[in-house]
């Protein structure tokens, strides 16, 4: 891959003379790069810098070396990185990746887990490789299937993603009533509950509250209010508090850092005492809270605030803590008070940060 990449240049981009600071600074162009290729030259080997490690000279001081893609197809052109594009995207293994890693977001457990250890020898249905080795895939004909129907789809994601969403796989249940063993993670007998995303949660309690905040984005013209619209996880930058609070869920970057699904005391410390938490569940500023105030009866009221925040109803166990916490308030202000602190004790539940 390095060798396919060595031609590449990048340039930074000129504004047009007289272009004045304040519009280079809003415009989308601020900072870019133009990526171009030259027509000349090798890869040239020792290479002892940039993020990879060192690729020292071949056997018998080879000191320049053409492209080949991993089935040893050669580059056929001079424009090289245009080769690896052709390359990849004919390549059944760009798409079993692919789907492969949106099952292990949608089920929090690959196909093949660990997502980062494909092995391409070990991925054919119809090709097992020679003992002690096995297929690598928990079902690998189903793999294979999802990587065919992707390719088929143009290599739609929504197309794929529906595809998964309606199987009886995904609908399952995270509830398992009989026994569970280890050896039942592969079948994928349950639903497997997953830790939401930084974006996730930043969206869930905004929209259960109501309480928005339209974030902008240099070098668009439009806000947003959904973090899951934002292009980059180091964005809001232009809003520190409401990106500390995602960052706490781990959302790494695209360089260094990987997103993580680790859970950690500051991330609960976050849930129940952050700015960005604490700024919308209160009456004055919640819409969905004001609305809920105005139901007829404490019943009423606990059931709405469950279907809001949790999109489900009360336990019997729930319900008989949470109505006569409720039903003891008897002034306006007492009232809102006791709807505040279930939404806080919503926003600190468990469900509320996990699909299930």
């Amino acid at each position: 891959m390095a060798a396919f990449f060595s031609k590449t240049t990048f340039t930074t981009y000129q504004f047009p003379a007289g272009t004045t600071t304040a519009e280079q600074q809003a415009s989308f162009y601020n900072g870019s790069q133009i990526v171009d290729d030259v027509r000349t030259g090798t890869y040239a080997l020792p290479t002892t810098y940039g993020n990879r490690p060192n690729r020292p000279m071949l056997p018998g001081n080879v000191r320049a070396v053409d492209p080949a893609y991993r089935d040893g197809t050669p580059a056929k052109s001079v424009f090289w990185r245009s080769e690896f594009a052709d390359n990849m995207i004919r390549d059944p293994l760009l798409y079993i990746n692919f789907v492969n890693r949106l099952w292990k977001q949608m089920f929090n457990y690959g196909l093949v887990d660990q997502v980062d250890q494909l092995d391409p020898d070990r991925l054919d249905p119809d090709n097992p490789p020679p003992a002690p080795w096995t297929l690598q895939a928990k079902h690998p004909a189903l793999l294979v299937k999802l990587a065919k129907a992707f390719q088929d789809s143009n290599a739609s994601m929504r197309e794929v993603l529906r595809l998964i969403a309606e199987s009886s796989a995904y609908q399952l249940s995270s509830r398992y009533n009989n026994e569970w063993t280890p050896d039942m993670v592969p079948l994928f007998a349950r639903h497997y509950p997953r830790r939401l995303e930084g974006e996730e949660i930043h969206d869930a309690i905004v929209a259960a509250t109501g309480v928005f905040t339209n974030y902008s984005v240099a070098g668009w013209t439009n806000t947003v209010k959904w973090a899951m619209q934002l292009p980059d996880s180091q964005e809001p930058r232009l809003n520190t508090a409401s990106n500390n609070f995602m960052n706490y869920f781990l959302r790494g970057n695209r360089d260094t850092v990987p997103r993580s699904q680790l859970t950690s005391i500051v991330q609960s410390a976050a849930l129940m005492n952050d700015g960005f938490v604490n700024a919308r569940f209160h009456m004055t500023q919640s819409p969905t809270l004001q609305a809920i105030a105005k139901l007829s009866t404490p019943a009423a009221q606990l059931e709405e605030i469950y279907l809001t925040f949790l999109g489900r109803l009360p336990s019997d166990y729930e319900r008989a803590n949470a109505l006569p916490f409720l039903s003891k308030a008897t002034t306006t202000a007492q009232k809102n008070a006791a709807l505040e602190d279930l939404a806080w004790v919503m926003i600190n539940k468990l469900d509320f940060v996990f699909s299930y």
